[in-house]
């Protein structure tokens, strides 16, 4: 009978350590998950709010072109270059010809970093370059370049908060787990005297 009970405790001690184990796993799994969702939310509202800005752009860079309102390109692209998030702008025709640019606009070889070591003036950057279309014909391109670091500087901040929160939470169930098994601890019993040994 004490065997067979023992042997019931060392079963049940064994489920409860695979258990434990288990949840670690599934809880480390779900933080990395988590984690990576945060970083793929971020890369969409980057995508969405570079595309719109670039497209309004375009948009607004046609009526100029149809017209040869060189000065209005010009302020344009200062004004995309006024926000700090955008590094510069420029505007070109239909056939590569720059129409417009930033006053502190660089050529795309320069954004691209092709003449320093290892392309390290690009880092930081991206660049999207958007069509000008009218009536279904090219007139030209936008090319706007950004600032990722400044994109992502809020979200970066309020994610890398969430992950802190999340973690602190997971060592904190971990601490309150083991003091509540320290708590609920049984201790074993004592042995009362027995009076039929005590005078020999």
């Amino acid at each position: 009978m004490d065997s067979s009970l023992f042997s019931f405790r060392n079963a049940l001690r064994a489920l409860a350590i695979l258990s434990l184990i288990a949840m670690v796993a599934v809880i480390g799994v779900n933080s990395v998950k988590i984690t990576k969702s945060n970083e793929q939310i971020q890369k969409n509202q980057l995508e969405t709010l570079t595309q719109t800005l670039i497209s309004q752009a375009s948009l607004s860079a046609g009526d100029m072109i149809v017209g040869q309102d060189q000065e209005r390109l010009l302020k344009l692209t200062n004004q995309l270059a006024q926000d700090t998030l955008v590094y510069d702008a420029t505007i070109y025709d239909a056939e590569g010809i720059r129409l417009a640019s930033s006053d502190s606009a660089k050529s795309v070889r320069e954004i691209l970093g092709l003449d320093t070591p290892l392309e390290t003036a690009r880092i930081g950057k991206q660049q999207l370059v958007e069509p000008i279309i009218r009536d279904n014909v090219v007139l030209g391109f936008v090319r706007v370049t950004f600032e990722n670091g400044r994109l992502t500087a809020y979200s970066d901040h309020y994610y890398r908060k969430s992950d802190r929160y999340m973690y602190t939470m997971v060592g904190m169930s971990f601490v309150a787990g083991f003091l509540l098994a320290v708590v609920i601890r049984r201790r074993p019993k004592r042995q009362g005297e027995n009076l039929l040994l005590k005078d020999m």
